[in-house]
């Protein structure tokens, strides 16, 4: 929804893509990395390198796994092609420096710090983590130590901020162990990090645009993605060292374009598998497959009682749910080995395969999912969560926010890709849900009609599906919400008309019911047929956080602002790894507003701003919390960037569109701040 509309009350991309190499063995091993970003729940999420061995000996039939599986990583933690470690303890980056550097450095995407031999080094704690990013983009990989204490000790005194970072360091120094001294530069007045030793993307595609491809950089990639440190100073250094980022990564990619890719071999092709029935003509590209599709790989189940033994078939059905109401989905389910191969005929065209490992030892639980890309025959990338086996169980919020994840992360992977490809095809039907709603969120006028026209293709293609017409209802409210284009008579009728013809189509979608829902409150004031939509929507599939956020700006509507808060908490907990997840920050912001909690406000709110600083919404519910709580000049200067983005909102009148409170006293409230402040 737009978060103009909530004024109302990266990604992870792709893991390194090696290829699977054939060994004598029937058992595979893949090391697996997550870095932890905003998550509600940081203790269960970890930093840490799993080595995970694979029992491969059972075959499924039309699948090409098992096979041996090479190392695989985030394509941002990976050594690629820049890095090929040598024999021994250091890898050589500048040969003909003569130098050698012992560790990598990642800050675009996730912080991620890992030896020659890929042991993952990345520190525990979050001051340590924001201590390494602040060296990292320091000039001369340097920062004097009354500086670092300012960015992540800024409230506490001299003495208290001093003592703090001596134990950060410390804490640093043992993360790294013997390496510490080989890498970190430290003395009385400074702290830095030995550039001859230590390689940092960041600095690699800033001295070399070509690596940008190389290692999968885009324009969607965010500068320490998901790093959390609560410190205002530090916020707005990030804030700002990411919109030089942004600015810069926009004008390299513009400047280095993608080289074009070789042509793609066929399934068929790249799988050696052979086909009855079908010609080598009928796989051509002009003849590709109509919608996405995956594979459910068995699942791998150690230690697992009664109590656990479901949870991957859970996982593996429940991120398969979540992605077919963005999408037409294809599912080959390859975990029963009985199952006839006849049921698997068309399994051959399966781009995707997933597969679920639960690890059990005693009450200690590990899951761990895995997606991998048939074409390449690699590990696309694998996440995992760690937690008791008993609140597992009892506490549902773990199980559907790891589905959320696993969600989010497919959906860039298998949706985007196909969107580039469309490019130079116009005869593949566009699949494009998922991405047209992400446009959206862009707050751009170029992106809204772009948007639109993927909607109108894929209604297209796809008559039955009830995801377009609910999108293209869904899109008039950032022309109400967030002042982009101009919404008259005619575009309201046709948002209401595609409102009815999606809710006729497929009453069974959540996610179509939730854009239904938003538009028939916020746009038509409808809101007893909007709350009974949610709820049709969160009882059909509670773990989609779009749902979450929307029944939460419906509350916030209805004036019922406890329950708005606490679906708002759940929305953008879910959602924390969503390339929207900024609207849910920002939904956060507007429910602990109108409940009283200003300082979480604030929070949300300046974290939904670090992600898309052009998000009026965001500006309006930060606006409001800094007058609330007396800081006067940040309010006026909040006022100025607003008004730059949204040049009417001075307009008393067009300040009622934005923030459309349901209680007359609300509004009365809001606008005498806003008026306070301007006169």
């Amino acid at each position: 929804m737009t978060q103009g509309q909530r004024a109302s009350g990266q990604d992870a991309v792709a893991h390194s893509k090696e290829g699977f190499k054939p060994l004598n063995t029937s058992n595979f091993s893949v090391a697996y990395h997550f870095n932890q970003g905003h998550c509600s729940r940081p203790t269960r999420l970890k930093n840490q390198t799993l080595e995970l061995d694979f029992d491969a000996s059972k075959s499924c039939p039309g699948a090409p796994f098992p096979v041996e599986a090479e190392r695989s990583v985030h394509p941002q933690t990976q050594p690629s092609a820049l890095f090929k470690p040598e024999q021994g303890s250091v890898m050589s980056t500048g040969p003909e420096q003569g130098t050698t550097q012992l560790v990598k450095l990642y800050v675009l995407g996730p912080l991620g710090l890992f030896s020659a031999g890929d042991r993952n080094l990345t520190p525990r704690g979050k001051k340590a983590q924001g201590l390494l990013a602040l060296l990292a983009l320091a000039p001369r990989g340097q920062r004097t130590r009354v500086w670092l204490r300012d960015k992540l000790w800024s409230t506490s005194d001299e003495q208290k901020s001093a003592s703090s970072l001596r134990q950060t360091v410390f804490e640093l120094r043992k993360d790294l162990g013997a390496l510490a001294d080989e890498i970190l530069d430290i003395n009385r007045m400074s702290i830095g990090l030995r550039l001859d030793r230590v390689w940092i993307d960041h600095a690699t595609v800033m001295g070399d645009p070509a690596q940008l491809h190389e290692l999968e950089i885009t324009e969607d990639t965010e500068l320490l993605e998901g790093i959390d440190v609560v410190d205002e100073e530090f916020e707005d250094w990030l804030q700002m060292e990411r919109q030089i980022w942004y600015d810069k990564a926009t004008d390299l990619l513009e400047a280095h374009p993608r080289p074009a890719p070789a042509a793609r071999p066929t399934p068929a092709q790249t799988r050696g598998l052979l086909v009855p029935a079908r010609s080598t003509e009928d796989l051509s590209e002009t003849q590709a497959p109509q919608t996405c599709s995956i594979g459910f790989l068995p699942n791998i189940q150690q230690g697992c009682d009664g109590a656990t033994q479901h949870l991957a078939d859970y996982v593996l059905e429940g991120v398969a749910r979540n992605l077919r109401e963005f999408e037409p989905v294809a599912v080959f389910d390859f975990r029963d080995p009985g199952v006839h191969s006849d049921r698997f005929t068309n399994a051959f065209e399966t781009e995707y395969y997933t597969r679920v490992r639960t690890l059990q030892v005693r009450d200690s639980l590990t899951l761990t999912f895995f997606l991998y890309r048939s074409s390449r025959m690699a590990l696309e990338w694998s996440q995992s969560i760690q937690t008791s086996a008993d609140e597992i169980v009892q506490n549902s919020m773990l199980l559907e926010g790891f589905i959320a994840q696993n969600v989010d992360r497919m959906a860039k992977s298998m949706f985007e890709d196909r969107l580039r490809m469309l490019d130079n095809r116009e005869d593949w039907p566009p699949k494009v849900g998922y991405s047209a709603l992400n446009l959206m969120f862009k707050l751009d006028e170029n992106a809204l009609s772009n948007s639109e026209s993927m909607l109108l293709r894929g209604a297209e293609s796809e008559e039955d599906s009830p995801i377009y017409p609910a999108l293209r209802a869904y899109l008039t409210t950032f022309k109400l919400g967030e002042n982009m284009g101009v919404l008259n008579r005619g575009e309201l009728e046709d948002a209401r008309a595609n409102a009815e013809a999606a809710l006729g189509q497929n009453p069974f979608n959540s996610i179509s019911l939730a854009c239904i829902a938003h538009v028939m409150g916020y746009v038509f004031h409808e809101h007893d047929m909007a709350g009974g939509l949610l709820e049709q929507a969160l009882n059909l599939n509670a773990s989609q956080p779009f749902v979450w956020d929307h029944y939460a700006l419906h509350k916030l509507y209805s004036g019922e602002f406890e329950a708005a808060y606490r679906a708002a908490e759940r929305g953008a907990a879910l959602g924390a790894f969503s390339p929207i997840s900024y609207s849910y920050d920002t939904t956060l912001a507007m429910a602990a507003t109108m409940a009283g909690d200003h300082r979480r406000a604030i929070m949300a709110g300046q974290r939904a701003l670090r992600k898309q600083p052009r998000f009026a919404a965001a500006m309006r519910y930060l606006l409001l919390n800094y007058a609330k709580l007396g800081r006067e000049a940040e309010a006026q200067e909040m006022f100025t960037r607003l008004t730059a983005v949204d040049p009417d909102f001075g307009d008393p009148e067009v300040q009622k569109e934005r923030f459309r409170f349901a209680q007359k006293q609300d509004e009365t409230n809001v606008l005498s701040i806003i008026k306070r402040l301007t006169s």
